[in-house]
């Protein structure tokens, strides 16, 4: 492997952009719910091309997480030193946009709702499966609230999936795409079918736990971690970025004509597992990729803090014309919106994301044990984002 193929190995730069479009993917989803095309039939056309991209960036930002974490975890990590990463990657970022929302609130409506604050700022709203708590302060953070339940277990997940045979990790992975597929059964034969959900045609509590659950949404989680070690391994299936990237579009097709219940997870699960897999391994073996620039990277640093901030942003340019706007007038709305929220994003990536990173994720120790040089000196790119959500941001 030549020098520069071993950095790329070690940053995985195209999974750094293939991050970046996931959450530009997000944002134009998120479009589709403020009725930014005055005609109707414009803006029904518009949400149903669009409305489940979101949802399938939100599976790739899971399994992104469990396989980056796992590329890039040492040997010997103390689980305290690994709590604190994640905690200064997070947090920082999440607290500041929640402030920011709820001073605006404050200003705007007289007040902040108490209990959706509280949900919200401690990151637990994704267990409680109420709407109104659910979607309080800043929707898309629920995506968090899973992701520190993944970080929380991750340490004992890795150590126990490191142990595995070849076969045992095939059959794990074969084990959580069935029970993907069946999450939706079991939420339609146990759940209530009431109340609807505000944002999508389906029962809130039985599309809570097929796409926000956080116990459900680990198999994502775990899935990442499974493949990682299959890819580390030298055992993955040997399919090429692009072929990945044509299958990944293929099954967003028939996401498009299942039931929403199985379109937001289960439809996507498999192909996404193949693109981030062939994005890793057209790195580690040197293959072209268009999606290592610096313009892709840039969008792949930022994604996290874009996530964050872009429902703020869609909000108010929704409210420039609540009845909305003929069609170039709303394309360019969009366009004005994303461009304000990459701004924003930048500034809340450069003056808090990395000096709290620089900060607070550093050990003030040296690691017990020994640490492989590629797992040591591996790039911050690596670092997924808390998802970004397709109906309400993942990731990290």
């Amino acid at each position: 492997m030549t020098q520069q193929a071993g950095r790329m190995a070690r940053q995985l730069p195209t999974l750094n952009g293939l991050r970046g479009i996931a959450a530009v993917t997000v944002f134009f989803s998120h479009t589709t719910l403020f009725g930014f095309f005055a005609d109707e039939r414009v803006d029904d056309w518009w949400y149903t091309a669009l409305s489940r991209t979101g949802s399938a960036a939100l599976g790739f930002f899971f399994i992104l997480s469990g396989f980056v974490l796992t590329w890039s975890a040492p040997d010997h990590e103390p689980n305290r030193r690994f709590w604190r990463r994640r905690a200064a990657r997070i947090l920082p970022n999440h607290l500041v946009v929640c402030a920011v929302f709820i001073v605006l609130l404050i200003l705007v409506r007289g007040g902040a709702p108490l209990w959706p604050t509280l949900a919200n700022v401690t990151l637990v709203q994704s267990w409680i499966p109420d709407e109104f708590i659910f979607n309080g302060i800043n929707p898309p953070s629920w995506s968090l609230s899973c992701e520190i339940f993944f970080y929380a277990s991750f340490p004992w997940l890795l150590s126990g999936v490191r142990r595995l045979s070849v076969t045992w990790l095939w059959s794990i992975a074969g084990g959580i795409v069935a029970a993907t597929l069946v999450a939706p059964v079991v939420s339609t034969a146990f759940l209530p079918d009431e109340p609807t959900y505000t944002y999508a045609d389906a029962a809130f509590p039985q599309f809570w736990f097929v796409q926000q659950f956080p116990l459900i949404r680990m198999l994502d989680f775990v899935l990442g971690i499974v493949i990682a070690q299959l890819v580390m391994r030298g055992v993955w299936i040997r399919l090429s970025l692009p072929a990945a990237g044509l299958v990944t579009l293929a099954f967003y097709g028939v996401s498009e004509v299942v039931p929403l219940l199985y379109s937001v997870v289960a439809a996507m699960v498999i192909p996404l597992a193949l693109l981030v897999a062939a994005a890793a391994r057209a790195d580690v073996e040197g293959h072209r990729s268009p999606l290592r620039g610096r313009v892709a990277g840039w969008l792949g640093d930022t994604s996290f803090a874009f996530y964050l901030i872009h429902i703020l942003v869609l909000y108010g340019a929704g409210n420039m014309s609540p009845s909305g706007f003929g069609v170039a007038a709303a394309l360019g709305v969009m366009v004005g919106a994303y461009l304000v929220t990459l701004g924003f994003a930048s500034l809340l990536h450069i003056g808090v994301e990395r000096p709290m990173m620089r900060r607070f994720a550093r050990s003030r120790k040296p690691a017990a044990g020994p640490q492989p040089a590629a797992v040591a000196t591996a790039s911050p790119v690596v670092e997924p984002m808390p998802v970004a959500t397709g109906d309400g941001t993942p990731v990290r």
